[in-house]
């Protein structure tokens, strides 16, 4: 009897082929670094370029958009767009994107190899592809829209986190702040009812492609068990670890889809806003520059201006014809919603005009780009503005002036004891709203910002309406002093800051009812302008 003298070992020392093996591993080890590393570097960089390109083009068309913009949209809305959504295109759809790709050509090759293995694999992957089409038809039209549903759940939401953080002192005042935190409760809730949804629509496609899994690998392990022998069983095993760890694989994949294209609801509505938005006017027309001391003098004409703040709202001036002489002083008095404060908004085109020509120093604003127009002018609002940082960034945002010169329009402004008995002067901090000032100071630095920009124009928009008689004393002393060489638009709450100005525009209605000096329109005891002073003497204590 003769006996087989081969013996195998067991030590993969003997292979002798070792080194050849552990060489082409090592080699597929480097090229597999190298290529996730290049993959992930080119990602990361196209990406990246992307997402500020995008976040770039929806902030300047938000940022050069009209002022209907901002009185039809939310703020909660604006405040999403450039936060979630944002982050979406920044963190979450970027990286979904790249797994999503990964397991996609993990599913892919998967399948192909047990359909290598097992030809009559073919026909059942067929059918299984239709029902899991129509599992992902059904679920991603509900998926978008839930997606959707919760970007838009979230705009009240902000809105009203917005309004209660800036009305905190008044909501306080008037004990309203079970009020208020009902109300965001029930904000919370909407909020976050279609994000539970979401969550259990996701659940819901879990189940049914576990299902799907479960029936690709029972599938290849039947066909192992029926073409054993005709199948090599290292190539079976392979194909059923495959077909095993699809389960896993796919659904995290789809779940990876759907999340993508819920998740792209974000990019469409930073899409649309690039699309969509109206921009105003060129900020520049090179065609039409005018001279750099344009103003010279300050002439304002309008003739026959009629405006309307949007397409579908009435007219609110009414063909207003007037004009205004160099260095003159005007004052604009009429009862509220008379369109006082629409000559400001048109004089600055905030809103172009519907009819009619604003001409200053005989150039038609509406030729001009929008940035040569209002670097000219000055305005004081109401609601005076500061930003975060300090009083000189403030006064001077574009560090043109010395800080003698800053000093010298403090002290014209009544401003320069009180920021001289601040530790760091010009440097001391400005909070956000300049919250660490009252409201006259605060106007009053806006006074000295109007004052260092030296323009031949001032808009002075009821800019002592907010405020104690004391500072409204201030002001006037610093308008009759120091804004003696440009040409002041006052719109006046209070009738006795117009009675020293050169002449009085009376509106009403939209319309010029009146245009005199003040001596004229009170010489004349049936004048609008007379009623109204003889009114508000009589109304006062």
């Amino acid at each position: 009897m003769v006996g087989n003298e081969t013996m195998i070992s067991t030590n993969i020392a003997d292979n002798p082929d070792l080194q050849y093996y552990q060489t082409v591993y090592g080699c597929l080890i480097l090229v597999i670094l190298g290529t996730s590393l290049v993959r992930g570097f080119a990602f990361m960089k196209t990406t990246l370029m992307a997402s500020s390109r995008m976040h770039d083009q929806v902030f300047m068309k938000v940022f050069r958009s009209p002022m209907s913009y901002f009185d039809t949209t939310p703020s909660g809305r604006i405040i999403g767009i450039f936060s979630r959504d944002m982050d979406e295109v920044d963190t979450r759809v970027p990286l979904l994107m790249e797994s999503l790709i990964q397991n996609s050509f993990l599913i892919l090759s998967s399948l192909l190899f047990v359909c290598l293995v097992f030809p009559y694999f073919l026909p059942v992957l067929v059918v299984l592809m239709v029902v899991f089409l129509y599992i992902r038809k059904v679920f991603r039209v509900g998926i978008r829209d839930l997606k959707r549903l919760d970007n838009v759940a979230r705009s009240p939401l902000f809105s009203h986190i917005n309004t209660t953080v800036s009305g905190l002192a008044t909501i306080s005042a008037y004990g309203k702040q079970n009020l208020f935190s009902k109300r965001f409760l029930v904000l919370f809730d909407e909020s976050n009812c279609a994000f539970y949804l979401f969550n259990c629509a996701m659940r819901w496609l879990a189940v049914r492609l576990d299902l799907l899994a479960l029936l690709v690998t029972s599938s290849t392990a039947l066909f192992s068990l029926v073409l054993r022998g005709s199948v090599e069983a290292s190539f079976a095993g392979l194909a059923l670890a495959y077909a095993g760890q699809l389960g896993g694989i796919f659904q995290y994949s789809v779940r990876l889809s759907a999340e993508t294209e819920a998740k792209f609801t974000s990019v469409q509505r930073l899409n649309n806003c690039i699309k969509f938005l109206v921009s105003e006017a060129p900020p520049v027309i090179e065609s039409n520059r005018p001279d750099p001391v344009w103003p010279q003098y300050g002439r304002i004409s309008f003739r026959n201006v009629q405006m309307k703040y949007r397409s579908n709202t009435p007219i609110v001036l009414k063909g207003v014809t007037f004009a205004i002489d160099s260095l003159e002083n005007i004052g604009v008095v009429g009862r509220t919603g008379s369109g006082k404060s629409s000559l400001g908004v048109v004089l600055f085109r905030l809103v172009e005009l519907a009819a009619g020509t604003i001409r200053i120093d005989g150039i038609d604003i509406s030729t001009l780009g929008l940035d040569d127009l209002r670097s000219h002018l000055s305005i004081i609002p109401q609601d005076p503005v500061l930003f975060i940082g300090t009083i000189r960034y403030n006064l001077d945002p574009f560090e043109r002036h010395t800080d003698a010169e800053l000093w010298s329009a403090l002290e014209k402004t009544s401003m320069k004891e009180r920021i001289s008995s601040l530790e760091a002067g010009l440097s001391a901090p400005v909070v956000e709203n300049g919250e660490n000032f009252s409201v006259g100071e605060r106007q009053l630095l806006c006074m000295a910002r109007a004052l260092l920009r030296n323009s031949k124009i001032l808009f002075l928009d009821e800019a002592t309406a907010s405020i104690d008689s004391e500072t409204d004393s201030k002001i006037q002393r610093t308008l009759k002093e120091s804004f003696t060489n440009c040409t002041m638009i006052t719109i006046a709450h209070r009738l006795n800051t117009v009675m020293w100005c050169t002449r009085v525009l009376v509106m009403d209605d939209g319309k010029v009812v009146e245009f005199d000096t003040p001596a004229a329109l009170l010489a004349n005891p049936t004048s609008v302008f007379a009623q109204m002073v003889a009114r508000a003497q009589s109304d006062s204590p």
